[in-house]
C-alpha cells in the first residue's frame, strides 16, 4: 500500500510538472479605434459615418470631437503610400457635418459645419421668443467655417411660422458670442 500511494505521488508530480510548459505566443497588434465607424474614400477625401449613438456629441462641439476621436498623423501614416498633398476628411451624422481640410503635414487649414434640427442656446432662443411672440419654430439650421480653429463665420438660420405668417431669420452666432452647434 506504501508502494502504491509513492507512485500514485510521484505521477501526480510528473503530471503537474509536464503541465508547466511555456506557450509562446504570435505578437497581437492592438489599437484604439474610439470611432465605431464606416469609412469611404474618394481619392484623397475620406468620408466617416457617425454612429447614430455618438451625434449628439459630435453635434454638440464638431471639431473638439474630431481632435478626442480622430488622429491625423496616425491617419497620414496609414496613408503615406499614396503621397497625398492634402486631405479633405468629412465626419458626417444624422443631424449634420464637418468637413476638415489638412495640409500634409497634419495641419488644420480649415472646417466647414453644417447641421440641421438644433437645438438654439438659451440666449438666442430666448431673444426670438421675447421677440417673435405666438411664433413657433419649426427649423434652425446651424452653418459655420473656421481659417484653422479660428472661426471665421457661424450662422443660424431659423424658421417661425404662426399661422400662415412665415419668418426666416439668419442670426449671426458670432455676435451673440455663441460659436457652437448644441443639439
Amino acid at each position: 500500500m506504501k508502494t502504491f500511494i509513492i507512485s500514485i505521488m510521484l505521477s501526480l508530480t510528473a503530471a503537474v510538472l509536464s503541465a508547466q510548459e511555456v506557450t509562446v505566443l504570435d505578437e497581437a497588434r492592438l489599437f484604439y479605434a474610439p470611432l465605431n465607424v464606416n469609412v469611404a474614400q474618394d481619392g484623397d477625401s475620406y468620408t466617416y459615418t457617425i454612429n447614430e449613438s455618438r451625434s449628439r456629441q459630435f453635434a454638440r462641439d464638431p471639431i473638439g470631437f474630431m481632435k478626442a476621436n480622430f488622429d491625423i498623423q496616425s491617419f497620414i501614416a496609414h496613408t503615406a503610400d499614396k503621397k497625398y498633398h492634402s486631405y479633405l476628411v468629412t465626419f458626417n451624422s444624422a443631424n449634420g457635418s464637418l468637413e476638415a481640410d489638412f495640409n500634409k503635414e497634419g495641419e488644420l487649414l480649415e472646417t466647414r459645419q453644417y447641421f440641421k434640427n438644433v437645438l438654439l442656446p438659451a440666449e438666442i432662443r430666448n431673444n426670438v421668443y421675447n421677440d417673435y411672440q405666438g411664433y413657433t419654430l419649426t427649423k434652425a439650421k446651424y452653418s459655420a467655417r473656421t481659417k484653422g480653429e479660428i472661426l471665421a463665420n457661424a450662422t443660424y438660420k431659423i424658421k417661425l411660422e404662426n399661422g400662415k405668417d412665415k419668418q426666416t431669420l439668419k442670426i449671426d452666432a458670432r455676435d451673440s458670442g455663441v460659436g457652437v452647434a448644441v443639439n
